[in-house]
């Protein structure tokens, strides 16, 4: 089990501080993600996927996130059916189809957080250290390193996504943040430093999820104007962090690529460069509007929509694919155009179900346990992806479920809940020789104790 644990962290450290280089890991098309999810899947295959036909057989709280996930994985295996129809080679239609599958990293965490309720709290500092260490790095200096990953043309240093999920662990499961000030101040000013707008947003709604849901919402402004104050520290300092722009990430720097997109006149008034903040958004916009339009334009596209394997990136305006035609552009850059662009309504409505069903079993847990880590990082993670490439890839839908999965544990430890689906039954196994009744409760006893 311990063995286990190790893999989980090795690949949220990896996904949320490396990204994309990180997930080049590998031999095509078998990169690390798909590699540890096979590996978890054969040797561990009653906990995933037995625990996951158990809750379509007998009554469990999991029941409604098995039913919904099987109509998504199923609904992707036709997509994937309707590419090869169409011509499209096998392997490349899996790239399409991981927007499914990556969903079982899910009982990966589930299964660890399980064994080991404590676990994801040391792993949420451990990530904030490697994160806020190699983000400071790579905003200095690893991001001018020229040098590509093997076989690729990746950066072999990609920015850090973990930021956002650090800072709401940390409010989360820090007590006193006194403790872990610096830290916690550092990934904020990455946050800021590196000019994501997505990442902002997404930050945002997850710290009012957390802020509603605890009462303390005095916090969450006290810690939006920390990380301000150390961005006017730096500028005072005359230290300069350049932002993705390569120009200095200062605080009117930073509003006009806020308010850009709404209001390029305004935005004027705070930065010469207000035109290519505004620019960076627009030609998504014109990709949108044509995909929308593509979409509705037949019964059966709006209904299933293009398909996998579907060259979506073709639909846009040749001024938004200029420069870009020799490239692999299959995300438009929002989870719902990539959802209806490719399986259209249908398609959309299946995958917003599993995510009503991932998120009632957040809120199960947070009643139970009084931790709302999950709920915030889903918050988080739902505002992100519709303004970035999100469950379409790797280095942020794994890092995402595996997260959710741990956080989700709670759920199944309460209201008499003494045998949970993922340890009780002979005919998938026990996740232990200890009977799961005395493990569990026990855990649940002390956990509740705790909180």
């Amino acid at each position: 089990m311990v063995i286990w644990r190790y893999i989980a962290g090795f690949l949220l450290i990896g996904y949320l501080s490396m990204a994309r280089s990180f997930a080049y890991l590998g031999v095509p098309p078998v990169f690390v993600g798909e590699l540890a999810l096979v590996t978890f899947l054969l040797l561990k295959p009653r906990v995933a996927l037995g625990t996951w036909a158990a809750s379509l057989l007998r009554p469990s709280p999991l029941n409604l996130l098995g039913l919904t996930l099987f109509a998504f994985m199923a609904y992707g295996v036709w997509q994937v059916g309707r590419g090869i129809f169409n011509g499209v080679p096998l392997v490349q239609t899996l790239k399409f189809f991981v927007f499914n599958y990556y969903a079982l990293y899910l009982f990966f965490g589930l299964w660890i957080a399980l064994h080991a309720p404590d676990h994801l709290r040391g792993l949420v500092r451990a990530i904030a250290w490697v994160n806020g260490i190699y983000g400071l790095c790579y905003i200095v200096a690893l991001r001018y390193v020229t040098a590509s990953v093997p076989g690729t043309e990746v950066p072999l240093f990609s920015p850090p996504t973990g930021q956002v999920v650090v800072v709401l662990g940390l409010l989360c499961f820090e007590r006193d943040l006194r403790a872990v000030w610096f830290i916690l101040v550092l990934n904020i000013v990455i946050t800021l430093v590196w000019q994501v707008r997505a990442e902002w947003l997404g930050l945002a709604v997850g710290c009012l999820a957390w802020g509603l849901l605890t009462g303390r919402l005095g916090r969450v402004v006290a810690i939006g104007l920390a990380g301000i104050a150390a961005i006017g520290l730096f500028e005072l300092a005359g230290i300069q962090l350049a932002g993705r722009s390569g120009d200095a990430a200062t605080l009117s720097e930073n509003l006009a690529r806020v308010i850009a997109p709404i209001d390029l006149e305004l935005a004027k008034e705070f930065s010469p460069n207000a035109a290519y903040h505004a620019g960076t958004a627009r030609w998504r916009e014109l990709w949108w509007e044509r995909i929308w339009l593509s979409v509705h334009s037949t019964t059966l596209l709006e209904a299933f929509g293009h398909g996998y394997g579907f060259d979506l990136f073709g639909l846009a305006p040749g001024e938004v694919r200029a420069g870009q035609e020799d490239r692999d552009v299959r995300t438009p850059h929002s989870v719902f155009l990539y959802a209806l662009g490719y399986t259209g309504w249908i398609g959309v409505a299946l995958f917003a179900a599993f995510q009503y069903a991932v998120v009632k079993m957040l809120w199960r847990a947070y009643r139970v346990s009084g931790q709302p880590v999950g709920v915030t990082w889903w918050a988080m993670g739902l505002a992100m992806a519709m303004f970035q490439e999100s469950f379409e890839t790797p280095f942020r839908a794994i890092p995402f479920y595996l997260l959710i999965g741990l956080a989700m544990a709670p759920a199944l430890r309460s209201q008499g809940e003494r045998e949970p689906l993922l340890a009780r039954t002979h005919r998938f196994g026990r996740l232990s020789g200890r009977p799961a009744s005395v493990r569990l409760s026990g855990r649940a006893s002390a956990e509740g104790a705790r909180e």
